[in-house]
């Protein structure tokens, strides 16, 4: 029987509207930049009424950070159950890391800010507190149950995420071409073991002493 949808049903209908808003903003804001795109043609976009995009986000400002916030939802989050293998659990954190800032919308979004950072001062902020919140606390917070770093010092984190991170960042700055998956794996790899300490020589001579 075709009846009306269940409150459940109806949920997640909405959710899914709601993402498909997100996906179709962050494609408008990366192909138009911040300034030219306005809240009519998302909504037309989208295919959702101006009323329903204004009761889900207040204005644009609150669009885009929650454009920001959506990709942040798919960063890796380094949490592990144990901590009893930290050169594994970092390779696979590293390649999924450089996996997701390689996808295009990322690094659409990236440029985008880049671009405009001079005339959107807020974001900064919102890029500062969102690394600090979704990569760098969780980050440190591993190392911490790891036995690498010791109490919270974020700068090891940092160090790690730079280092990761190189070729994103070379790609953006001096647009160097991403890394095919090959490459990536080794980067991470060569990244991982000079952080734990230079790879396995340093381990031997650690052993020694």
């Amino acid at each position: 029987m075709g009846g009306v949808a269940s409150p459940i049903g109806r949920a997640h209908q909405t959710l899914a509207k709601k993402r498909r808003l997100l996906q179709i903003a962050r494609e408008e804001f990366i192909r138009q930049g911040h300034r030219a795109v306005t809240m009519d043609a998302i909504a037309q976009a989208a295919g959702v009424s101006k009323r329903t995009l204004y009761l889900w986000h207040e204005d644009k400002a609150a669009l885009f950070r929650a454009c920001l916030n959506a990709g942040v939802e798919r960063f890796p989050l380094p949490q592990f159950s144990e901590a009893a293998d930290p050169e594994a659990d970092l390779r696979a954190f590293g390649i999924a890391l450089l996996q997701e800032f390689s996808r295009p919308s990322t690094i659409g979004m990236a440029r985008l800010m880049i671009r405009e950072a001079h005339e959107f001062t807020e974001f900064g902020p919102l890029v500062r507190r969102s690394r600090d919140d979704h990569l760098a606390k969780p980050l440190t917070h591993y190392l911490e149950s790891a036995g690498l770093v010791n109490g919270g010092d974020p700068r090891a984190a940092m160090l790690l995420l730079s280092m990761l991170l190189a070729p994103v960042h070379n790609a953006l700055l001096v647009d160097d071409a991403l890394p095919g998956e090959p490459e990536c794996a080794r980067h991470v790899d060569m990244a991982v073991r000079i952080f734990l300490g230079g790879g396995d020589s340093s381990r031997r001579a650690t052993a020694a002493a």
